[in-house]
């Protein structure tokens, strides 16, 4: 699988004869005030080389990688695993990686200033670009990175979360706030190994997460233990966020002088300077690029997207490049896509899917396998572990029955550990050639656990009850869609609660676990767990599953909620949130 392949290579950038190494991080200094009082205690790492403080030019600046630990751990306890994904990805160089510790015990709302203040020291000594800062964080430390890149995106361009999950997040009381157009890009893994509580709280975090509208890129692995050291995470998470820039900030001079001039293709094949301004403003400039009737200009944009995330539209405009008459451009969008897709572009798994589905759109029958193994790439990591892409899925199963053979064999071998996942040649009995119930159901279940608190919707079109009709007119106002006529709508979270809390008070079940949720996460209200509670806890005495799963959380101890073992464990085994 040749675009697998070549993609591996370029996420891992190692030389040959390379080797990795480890070193403990040194002991925290310490920020202080005027007076001398410490404000928090911190670790860094800088490239050898780096630009004065003022550097303006982007191509001299550096991305900042906050870092922060789980508790009862050295406040530089998680700097290895960015350095040495940094490392392995070919990019150490061009960032900081800056680990702060807490006030306390444990992360908190006390360490918010603190943090921002080691933030703005930070810029002011190095010379950061302030579209590209992220943060990294274990535990309590992936709590408050989760946390504070929803509290602040006009700072934090995107989060890595790996064993725990947050509460905090913010109010959205006036209309108009699209999560995903405004809001930080979010990453949360969760390894298996962990203990039984961090899997309930990461999974419940999660649900929360998706509930509010974010774009969330969730990981599980098997094999992954309690610390955040795993180069298969670690190497995607990071190529990840070090191709994001902050949605909000405005572009520098140094920035608009780049995309105002003419474009100029590097000597490794593509668009440099683009690539380091990146996000939409610079996929702008991208989709003219493509639709150049130069073929080298039309490549090297193509190629650009494999080092940079340039937003929906760009990537939309990439899509209709597998068609292109020059093979390198159809190389260059295939292999950009798979990257895209696999970082959950909606706009690349479509054009991925619908070009494979459809045998004529293609130049070469070749082009078709190269896409069908970028899907592949794009659900390497779900296949044993979340499958937030049924649509991925859905592909897969078409191509069972295709009649090209290499991809038949490319879906039978990448869906072989869903249809019969503990098979082996010496256990003296056939092979399972679809799941249990049959690949419909499987996919029937798949879509409607990614579909979160929103599978509710998926009736709206045929609703009939007053009270389903107040619930979907609110949905209409949470999702951005008319159910009924496909329109789009201006997003209002606060019309959307006030509809949905009307249509719960009649006793529509939905609208009971919807509201709850609502509550919970601040969505259209403020965020009230005790009144979220209540309404969650409705809908798990009716056998809904997910309302079940965050009643457990809620009643395990969160913010403003006594723990109540006895309820925990009654909505515990109600959930399916242990399966």
């Amino acid at each position: 699988m040749r675009t697998f392949q070549f993609i591996s290579t370029l996420l891992l950038g190692l030389l040959p004869g390379s080797t990795l190494t480890f070193a403990a991080a040194p002991p925290p200094s310490e920020l202080k005030d005027a007076s001398g009082k410490t404000i928090i205690q911190y670790v860094i790492e800088t490239p050898d080389s780096v630009a004065p403080a003022n550097t303006a030019d982007p191509a001299q600046q550096l991305g900042l990688i906050l870092v922060f630990p789980e508790h009862d751990r050295p406040v530089g306890d998680e700097i290895y695993p960015v350095r040495e994904a940094l490392k392995r990805l070919g990019i150490r160089d061009q960032y900081i990686i800056l680990a702060g510790g807490p006030q306390g015990h444990k992360f908190g709302a006390v360490d918010h200033e603190p943090i921002a203040k080691l933030i703005e020291w930070a810029k002011k000594t190095y010379p950061v670009n302030p579209r590209r800062v992220y943060m990294y964080g274990k535990g309590e430390g992936g709590k408050i990175s989760g946390e504070l890149a929803m509290l602040n995106p006009n700072v934090i361009a995107g989060s890595i979360s790996y064993s725990w999950s947050w509460w905090t997040m913010p109010n959205e009381l006036t209309p108009g706030f699209d999560p995903v157009k405004s809001g930080a890009e979010i990453y949360m893994v969760l390894g298996m190994r962990d203990l039984s509580y961090h899997l309930t709280n990461v999974r419940d975090g999660f649900s929360r997460v998706h509930a509010k509208g974010y774009h969330v890129i969730f990981r599980e692995f098997d094999e992954l233990a309690p610390r955040t050291y795993h180069p298969p995470s670690n190497d995607d998470a990071i190529a990840w966020a070090s191709r994001l820039r902050n949605k909000n900030l405005p572009l520098s001079s140094g920035e608009k002088k780049i995309l105002a001039a003419k474009p100029v293709i590097s000597s490794r094949g593509y668009y440099e300077s683009l690539a380091i301004v990146g996000g939409v403003p610079a996929g702008e400039v991208l989709q003219k690029l493509l639709a150049s009737s130069d073929a080298k200009v039309r490549t090297a944009a193509a190629e650009t997207f494999s080092y940079g995330i340039f937003g929906e539209e760009a990537n939309a405009a990439l899509g209709t490049k597998l068609t292109d008459p020059v093979p390198a451009v159809r190389r260059s969008a295939v292999k950009a896509l798979a990257l895209q897709a696999n970082w959950r572009s909606q706009s690349a798994q479509d054009a991925l899917t619908s070009f494979v589905a459809d045998p004529s759109k293609a130049v070469s029958s070749a082009d078709r396998v190269a896409a069908a193994d970028a899907i592949v790439y794009a659900v390497r990591l779900q296949i044993n572990g979340v499958r937030q892409d049924p649509g991925l899925f859905k592909a897969l199963i078409q191509m069972l029955k295709d009649e090209d053979e290499e991809l038949r064999t490319i879906a039978n071998s990448t869906l072989a550990p869903i249809r019969d996942r503990s098979f082996r040649g010496d256990l003296g009995r056939k092979e399972l050639t679809e799941p249990k119930g049959g690949w419909e159901a499987w996919l029937a279940e798949t879509t409607e656990t990614a579909a979160g608190y929103r599978k509710y919707y998926s009736t709206c079109a045929s609703a009939d009850s007053p009270a389903a009709k107040t619930f979907c007119e609110g949905g209409a106002y949470l999702t951005g869609k008319n159910f009924s006529t496909g329109k789009s709508v201006d997003i209002n979270a606060v019309k959307a609660f006030q509809l949905t809390l009307e249509s719960a008070k009649q006793g529509y079940h939905p609208a009971e676990a919807v509201v709850g949720i609502m509550y919970v996460i601040g969505k259209g209200t403020e965020q009230n767990n005790p009144e979220g509670a209540v309404w969650l806890a409705k809908a798990a005495d009716s056998g809904d599953k997910l309302a079940a799963t965050n009643a457990n959380m809620l009643y395990n101890g969160s913010p403003g909620i006594r723990k109540n073992k006895d309820l925990a464990e009654k909505y515990l085994k109600i959930s399916s949130i242990l399966e």
